[in-house]
């Protein structure tokens, strides 16, 4: 709700209340200076109602499910898919044990793309256990 508005409603509800107040057992002033602040006072309440709505915070991103379909995807494409892999598994290690992994240099990237399809298995394995020990 517009703070301007907001601060309308605040004093609107406060000046009917006074004079609600002000006209004692008067109901011709008191019951619709009572009435005016209850009004008042319920637009204040559905405006911080759909304001707290509004200001939800947004569904987290999930880069995990994006990972796992790359990582599916990496097993049937060939060295790509084998660097994506390597590069999935060294993200999930930085958002979790070791955020401070350095970068794989091209020689360690080529010399774990370039093993035999049991060893890169073997290594992804090894790697996806080590990182559910340390989680």
């Amino acid at each position: 709700m517009n703070p301007t508005v907001a601060g309308l409603l605040i004093g609107a509800a406060l000046a009917a209340t006074g004079i609600a107040v002000w006209a004692g057992k008067n109901l011709a002033f008191a019951a619709p200076a009572a009435a005016a602040a209850v009004i008042a006072a319920g637009w204040l309440f559905l405006g911080a109602w759909f304001d707290a709505r509004a200001e939800e915070p947004p569904a987290p991103e999930r880069p995990i499910e994006r990972d796992v379909y790359l990582f599916r995807f990496g097993f049937r494409s060939g060295r790509l898919g084998r660097e994506e892999i390597v590069a999935t598994l060294d993200r999930i290690e930085r958002m979790g044990p070791t955020p401070e992994l350095p970068g794989r240099t091209n020689r360690e990237m080529t010399e774990i793309t370039s093993l035999s399809r049991s060893d890169f298995r073997e290594y992804v394995r090894r790697r996806l256990d080590d990182l559910e020990v340390r989680a």
